[in-house]
């Protein structure tokens, strides 16, 4: 197991970037009265349980004070199942420790973020009395994915503070207001989008800040990243569709846009999180076929640009199983064949794409 600044560098070169990862995070319950053996023991106990933790293997430990994070060579919702399964079990250790997960990509940006999120997830545990044993935080996407298993014990959303990102613990803490469920009104946004239709992008990101100040939406901050990328704000674009996906997770029509993310891991992280998203209810999305396909051909043009053609042949051919007839596949594979400078398979792919869909450009 490595500690530091290697982890990162472990997670690229031994998982691969991009692939999946599962970070717990523990805060140790009375570390401020404990001594220096003490804590030592506390944290021993805690490498312990987690090396027996089923079908997980730790590739990194990172530690500072009462926190250890566990970066698992794992997929999330399985091991947040087991993980669960052995607190039920055998506890945490120290009363009152804090356990958190979270999911991602490994790679050396994705993973940092992982990491992170973990921390912050822990620091929000900070307002729990310690009448429970341990209390077991879950970021809102990784409980909607581990939401219907069975063996999952009745989780209790917490609703985030500040316009942050809702979370859910276990077993319910005393003392902290819960939310049944995030019921908000539909946000509107038709006065900016009719300002934006008349290429005014400058008047309708005032607009959707003055109403974002007022009361969030998912509907708002897609909008106003919409006008960022239009006057030339990419990085405020990017961003603005981060937070939305951190707080609203199943806004299905900002996966697709997160493409424009520039570390190579961090976007092919959000890419696959709509995919699990779509693949796992397909009712999210008007049309999940084409949504479905359009997210495996961005995949797979990532693939080709890392120069991993067998990873984008299978990606393209997967796109075209999912929505058959479109000439969308043939034009990734026109610019690829550019790319190796086949100038002539690449026209000869892309007049069979038109040929295929005329209407596409």
């Amino acid at each position: 197991m490595t500690t530091g600044w290697r982890a990162a560098r472990r997670l690229e070169d031994g998982l691969g970037v991009g692939a999946q990862i599962t970070c717990v995070g523990f805060r140790v319950g009375g570390w401020e009265r404990l001594g220096t053996p003490e804590r030592i023991r506390a944290r021993v106990d805690l490498v312990e349980r987690v090396r027996r933790l089923r079908g997980a293997k730790a590739d990194a430990l990172l530690a500072a004070g009462e926190f250890l994070v566990f970066v698992l060579r794992a997929e999330p919702a399985d091991t947040t199942l087991a993980l669960v399964d052995a607190l039920r079990r055998h506890g945490a250790g120290r009363h009152g420790t804090r356990v958190g997960v979270t999911g991602g990509s490994a790679g050396p940006v994705s993973g940092a973020e992982a990491v992170a999120e973990t921390v912050r997830l822990l620091g929000r545990g900070r307002r729990f009395g310690g009448e429970a044993p341990f209390y077991v935080l879950l970021g809102d996407l990784l409980h909607w994915h581990v939401r219907s298993a069975s063996s999952l014990p009745r989780f209790q959303r917490v609703r985030g503070e500040a316009f942050g990102p809702d979370w859910w613990v276990w077993p319910r803490p005393g003392g902290v207001p819960v939310s049944p469920a995030r019921r908000e009104p539909p946000v509107p946004v038709r006065p900016a989008r009719s300002l934006m239709r008349d290429g005014d992008h400058a008047a309708a990101a005032e607009r959707l800040r003055g109403v974002l100040r007022v009361r969030p939406g998912a509907g708002p901050l897609l909008a106003l990243g919409e006008c960022h990328l239009v006057l030339g704000e990419r990085r405020a674009a990017v961003e603005t569709w981060r937070y939305l996906l951190r707080r609203y997770p199943l806004t299905l029509a900002a996966y697709p846009l997160m493409d424009l993310v520039e570390p190579d891991d961090v976007a092919r992280g959000y890419l696959a999180e709509g995919l699990r998203v779509v693949r796992a209810s397909p009712g999210l999305a008007a049309e999940p076929d084409r949504f479905e396909h359009g997210l495996l051909l961005a995949l797979a043009a990532r693939a080709y640009r890392r120069g991993e053609q067998r990873a984008g042949d299978r990606l393209v051919n997967e796109a075209a199983d999912v929505h058959p007839g479109g000439g969308a596949p043939l034009r990734v594979l026109a610019v690829e064949a550019l790319r190796r400078g086949d100038r002539a398979g690449a026209r000869r792919l892309l007049a069979a794409a038109l040929a295929r869909q005329p209407d596409e450009t």
